[in-house]
């Protein structure tokens, strides 16, 4: 059976002529994609009446699948998974509207290491992070996109480390420090996120050491601050260690669990 050469040379330019077009009234419609500027593809999937349907793809500039994007019939919302550029699993969940929405799972070389609620694009709920291990690092809880409420960082063990209330996204009112037996460490205030009030240190054993007070931020006491720093100088050049460290953990306790590697 002989194919006629016209069909022949006509498939590629049908085939060609199916990509990126409109109706009558403007509104994309079929298969479309989009080449990056190396020419790579950007992104492929298929519209009806000027909606994305089914599934669709997007790509790394290397070429690499970046998400999956399954868009629901019927329905503003599409679940997505998103991929680094080896291929692995960095994150799943909705999107409503384009913005995420409900609970969104993160991942570090295939392990769960964080989960999250949106809505409208922004966090809203409990957020929650994980050691590689599985057990819980960190719970904090959102409003609208800011920080609300107990904000709490724990031990590998599950023991408290550090402990404050959130308020508009900042801290206020007590939080609290801990060793790793369970007795508290330091005991702080913040008033809008700056430092306000008492700051009373303790050792291992639950003796208070010194106290710092605060007022709007501003310490009132620093000759006891200077001679705390001068102490702990002394120690590091001795060898010995160090004493209670007063900013150790204010600006973000988690980052500086991961970094002392004190979660084990």
């Amino acid at each position: 059976m002989r194919i006629p050469l016209l069909f022949i040379f006509l498939t590629p330019f049908l085939a060609i002529s199916q990509i990126n077009q409109t109706d009558l009234n403007g509104l994309r419609q079929g298969f479309w994609q989009k080449n990056q500027p190396n020419g790579q593809l950007l992104y492929q999937g298929n519209f009806k009446d000027n909606k994305p349907v089914g599934e669709w793809k997007r790509y790394h500039t290397g070429g690499q699948v970046k998400a999956i994007i399954g868009y629901r019939a019927d329905s503003d919302s599409a679940d997505a998974r998103l991929f680094d550029e080896w291929g692995k699993k960095v994150a799943e969940g909705i999107y409503l509207n384009e913005k995420k929405s409900g609970l969104w799972t993160y991942y570090s070389e295939n392990v769960k290491i964080a989960a999250e609620h949106f809505q409208e694009g922004l966090k809203q709920g409990e957020s929650v992070r994980f050691f590689e291990t599985g057990e819980t690092g960190e719970i904090s809880n959102w409003v609208a996109g800011e920080q609300e409420g107990n904000y709490s960082v724990f031990f590998k063990n599950g023991n408290p480390f550090f402990q404050c209330k959130m308020k508009n996204n900042k801290r206020n009112g007590l939080c609290l420090t801990y060793f790793r037996n369970g007795r508290v460490e330091l005991e702080a205030h913040y008033v809008n996120g700056l430092r306000d009030g008492e700051w009373k240190y303790f050792d291992e054993n639950g003796n208070h050491i010194y106290s710092l007070i605060y007022n709007n931020g501003k310490i009132l006491n620093p000759g006891v601050r200077d001679s705390i720093s001068n102490l702990q100088m002394q120690k590091l050049e001795k060898g010995k260690g160090t004493i209670t460290d007063p900013e150790k953990y204010m600006d973000n306790p988690s980052e500086y669990l991961l970094k002392m590697n004190v979660y084990r």
